[in-house]
């Protein structure tokens, strides 16, 4: 136990260092050592055809990384990081939004981009990652912070985003906010609307109007009868 702890305890020092300063060649050879194991890795996830199963094996690999991403995080430069913008995006896979969120408050504070394969913009990614899997997990009855959906939106507001993307991710707001809070929710529907005119959230905005009146006709009449 000691020498696995001495281990990972060199590991996150090297990390540190190699982000802490990089070179105009890169970051060093623990970095393109971690790539080495990326590319590894994407053959694993490559052959494994069930979507859950690939998720589930995103989960297992991520954490191999953690060193990189925590030493990133606390004194990164804003240097281009392919790997970390991939590791983001596993992040926001598999559900795990906090940690793939601060990678992605990171990643656009410094302007990183998504590595050469990916044809979607970093705040793209984002936005319809973070929308698509919260759909994902809200249908399979899932525990998530949706706290986390709305940080997305706010983080991307700002950004050149496709306007059916940020639809995307307005009207999985306004379905996991309309059971508790159907004010928000109806202003989410009517933003995706807005972006997209075949969202498919006509019904809910007509839906909510009428609840909103409803409320809003009841309380009128209860302040009168008070009164």
């Amino acid at each position: 136990m000691y020498d696995s702890l001495a281990k990972k305890h060199k590991q996150s020092v090297i990390a540190q260092s190699e982000v802490a300063k990089p070179t105009s060649e890169g970051f060093g050879s623990n970095y393109d050592m971690l790539n080495l194991k990326l590319v590894e890795d994407r053959r694993t996830l490559h052959s494994i055809q069930s979507i859950l199963g690939k998720i589930a094996k995103k989960s297992e690999l991520l954490p191999h990384y953690d060193d990189w991403i925590n030493a990133t995080l606390s004194t990164g430069t804003g240097k281009s990081d392919p790997l970390l913008t991939t590791l983001m995006l596993w992040h926001i896979d598999v559900g795990n939004f906090e940690r793939g969120l601060d990678i992605a408050d990171y990643a656009l504070t410094h302007g990183l981009t998504m590595p050469d394969h990916h044809q979607r913009t970093l705040a793209t990614v984002i936005a319809e990652e973070v929308a698509d899997t919260a759909k994902r997990l809200m249908l399979a009855e899932q525990p998530f912070d949706e706290g986390q959906v709305l940080r997305a939106s706010t983080m991307t507001a700002d950004q050149d985003v496709p306007d059916q993307v940020r639809a995307k991710l307005a009207k999985i707001i306004g379905e996991l906010t309309e059971p508790h809070d159907p004010a928000t929710a109806l202003a989410s529907y009517k933003m995706a609307l807005q972006h997209d005119a075949k969202s498919g959230v006509k019904g809910s905005i007509k839906r909510l109007e009428k609840l909103l009146n409803q409320t809003s006709d009841d309380d009128d009449s209860e302040s009168e009868t008070m009164s």
